[in-house]
């Protein structure tokens, strides 16, 4: 399951993400007895947005964790911890396309019949993204 690890500043590297992510998903022993299973991290990265027009930047990880039950347990950890000072929001990445979006009407001059009160689009096009991934 893809984890995306909101709000870190620009300087976090790929080796501090992967051990802010593996304190969480290492395997938990009560009185050196394993108890329960020890999560993988599969891949790591950093994802840069840029905004031209307003020169900021955002960074964000995204870390690959095998098996999803692990994934969640790192999820309830690590939500609302700090990260090189910034506290972070972990969440479940879902991947989304323009193409898929249901809303379908933002060109429209007259509000929506279906009750949908957003008449824009809100998704920043101008940014620019950069999805860096650490060689494993």
């Amino acid at each position: 399951m893809w984890l995306i690890i909101a709000k870190i500043s620009a300087d976090t590297s790929h080796e501090r993400l992967k051990k802010f992510v593996r304190s969480a998903v290492r395997k938990k022993t009560l009185l050196f007895i394993p108890t329960g299973k020890q999560g993988e991290i599969k891949r790591c990265g950093i994802l840069r947005l840029s905004d031209p027009a307003t020169r900021s930047l955002e960074c964000h990880g995204l870390v690959f964790i095998q098996p999803v039950k692990c994934a969640i347990a790192a999820i309830d950890e690590l939500n609302g911890r700090k990260l090189n000072g910034n506290v972070v929001d972990v969440r479940r990445y879902y991947e989304r396309s323009a193409e898929r979006d249901r809303r379908n009407h933002f060109a429209l001059s007259e509000p929506p019949r279906n009750g949908e009160r957003r008449r824009r689009d809100r998704r920043r096009h101008e940014l620019r993204m950069e999805t860096i991934y650490q060689s494993q």
